[in-house]
């Protein structure tokens, strides 16, 4: 019997020698990156673009599938993956956005009813099944009927590289928030998915979920008119904190060109109150004009999202950020028309910094009408990291010697906003070559902690993370376009959005605001978050305690925060 089963397995199965792995790895990865591809042939809303660091991780995860050599670990993984791409290509082409860590407790949770809305909708999303069945399919064949030569030595070298690759995100699973694995509606959906699911896997799977308090707060209404402006640019800066500024009166000359501009009547210069403490939440909250907290229907559904707004007013959209692109998620990605991130050029951002994005602006054919965000690394730590290739010397304070850390990380902080004041003028200067009425809006996406009681950093809720500056720059605009704003003593992220809305010729009406009362949202974008409010009383700031989300939403009586001892003014 051994003797009539040799040749039939050596029929089915084909032994390569071992020059033939490179090619092998390459055209798995090829397949791997495939599903994205086919469905894109079928549908607008897979935004996947190819990123080198990926591409070069993913071949390398091939390569180690074939020197294992192993058919039952291959089956397993392909399983494991096929499986994942279906729910993600499935849930993107069901809701329009990539799958979410926390998208998978209401899947499992509900599998009964998930399944039944999937059976339903097969007729208008078929094309998942072949964008994943197909490459899948492929690889599975290949694995099955070709194997290299290859010593024992080298197939443990196979096992280690595939353990590594599929290690590395449960890993990190258990040390870094969901923050860190939110999807980037540029990146791979496959990338997306191993986030994902790896976060679901180490923190959310078997675990119950507490479902937060309807949200009580009235609809917002939204009306337009015909856009006068041309050109509505937004320059979001990370970490930036307004008390750090020359031009918001800080003792050291940080920002040389803004301060000239405020000399010269050009620049309106505000006071800020950031939407989030963090990159995460601020970003979004800002662009989908969000002022109460726990809507987290308005990060999904994007009704009155600035990017959505100017499109449907004509505006070609554009995104620019020296950052990743999983801060598009709910940015609306879906409205912009063309995004730039550091993904898409990382050689030249490695050199450039964000001087790139400045680099990339001319390369844009802009229209008649034209909504453009610019995200800035900025001073985000470590910051001597931000303008330590510049091509000239931008450091004034120094970081090296016998300095105490407040005194180094301040010298380096303050250097990195001068970085950040030099890539405003070039940025400005290219603003200034366009035509017609045009707006500049500078901020910061939140503030940073510079020691104070040996803190640092920012995602907490403290006065110097929520103080940002507000800078606007207009040009050819009619009388009174900037009242709105000059006449504030501070203007929050959220008045700001209201303002840039209506340069894009929509007015947005909150029957819920109250002009003096402002919200910020702790670290976590979903999920029961931390907030805090932010009173405007007089020449004073008063911040009340931190409060959780859900205990918020239980009621009016829970929905006045309680104060702290003393007020503060992060000015």
């Amino acid at each position: 019997m051994q003797e009539q089963s040799l040749p039939s397995r050596h029929l089915t199965r084909r032994y390569l020698p071992a020059r033939y792995l490179p090619l092998l790895a390459t055209l798995s990865c090829l397949l791997l990156l495939a599903d994205d591809v086919i469905q894109q042939w079928f549908t607008s809303i897979n935004h996947a673009e190819l990123e080198l660091r990926y591409v070069l991780v993913l071949w390398l995860f091939s390569l180690g599938l074939w020197l294992a050599a192993n058919r039952w670990l291959t089956a397993l993984v392909l399983t494991l993956l096929a499986g994942m791409q279906l729910i993600q290509l499935g849930n993107m082409a069901y809701t329009g956005m990539p799958l979410l860590p926390s998208d998978l407790s209401g899947l499992f949770g509900e599998f009964a009813d998930v399944q039944q809305t999937a059976v339903a909708q097969l007729g208008n999303h078929w094309h998942v099944l072949p964008s994943v069945l197909l490459p899948y399919g492929a690889l599975f064949v290949l694995h099955m009927s070709l194997t290299p030569r290859i010593s024992p030595r080298a197939r443990w070298v196979g096992w280690i590289l595939v353990l590594i690759v599929l290690a590395a995100k449960p890993y990190r699973a258990t040390y870094r928030d969901m923050t860190h694995f939110m999807p980037g509606p540029t990146r791979s959906s496959l990338h997306n998915s191993l986030n994902s699911f790896a976060f679901y896997a180490v923190n959310l799977a078997g675990r119950e979920q507490q479902a937060l308090p309807q949200s009580p707060f009235q609809p917002y209404q939204v009306s337009f008119t015909a856009p006068t402006a041309k050109h509505v640019w937004i320059v979001m800066a990370d970490s930036l904190r307004s008390d750090r500024l020359g031009v918001m009166g800080y003792q050291r000359d940080t920002t040389p060109f803004l301060s000239r501009l405020r000399d010269d009547g050009e620049l309106l210069v505000r006071q800020g109150i950031a939407a989030g403490v963090s990159t995460a939440v601020s970003l979004p909250v800002f662009l989908n004009l969000i002022r109460e907290p726990g809507q987290n229907h308005l990060l999904r559904e994007q009704p009155h999202n600035l990017f959505r707004l100017g499109r449907e007013q004509g505006f070609n959209t554009f995104w620019l950020s020296s950052q990743e692109s999983k801060l598009l998620t709910f940015a609306g990605k879906r409205f912009i028309d063309v995004s730039i991130t550091r993904e898409d050029f990382p050689l030249l951002f490695s050199q450039r910094q964000d001087h790139a994005l400045s680099d990339l602006l001319p390369r844009k054919q802009w229209g008649e009408r034209n909504l453009v965000m610019i995200n800035l690394r900025t001073a985000h730590s470590p910051y001597d990291h931000n303008y330590e290739n510049h091509d000239e010397p931008i450091a004034r304070w120094p970081t090296d010697g016998p300095l105490s850390r407040n005194m180094r990380e301040g010298n380096a902080y303050d250097n990195a906003v001068r970085y950040f004041d030099d890539v405003v003028a070039d940025i400005v200067a290219q603003f200034d070559q366009l035509e017609g009425e045009r707006y500049l809006l500078i901020t910061g996406d939140h503030g940073q902690l510079l020691g104070e009681n040996e803190v640092w950093g920012h995602n907490r809720l403290l006065p110097p993370v929520v103080d940002v500056p507000v800078m606007v720059l207009a040009r050819d605009a009619p009388q009174g376009a900037l009242d709105d704003l000059a006449g504030q003593r501070w203007v929050s992220h959220y008045e700001a959005g209201l303002w840039l809305a209506q340069r894009l010729g929509a007015r947005v009406l909150n029957p819920n605001a109250d002009p003096n009362v402002h919200f910020v949202k702790g670290k976590l974008l979903l999920g029961d978050n931390s907030i805090m409010q932010v009173k405007e009383s007089g020449d004073d700031l008063q911040f009340s305690e931190p409060m959780l989300l859900s205990k918020w939403l239980q009621g009016p009586a829970q929905r006045t925060l309680p104060a702290p001892d003393q007020p503060a003014d992060p000015g």
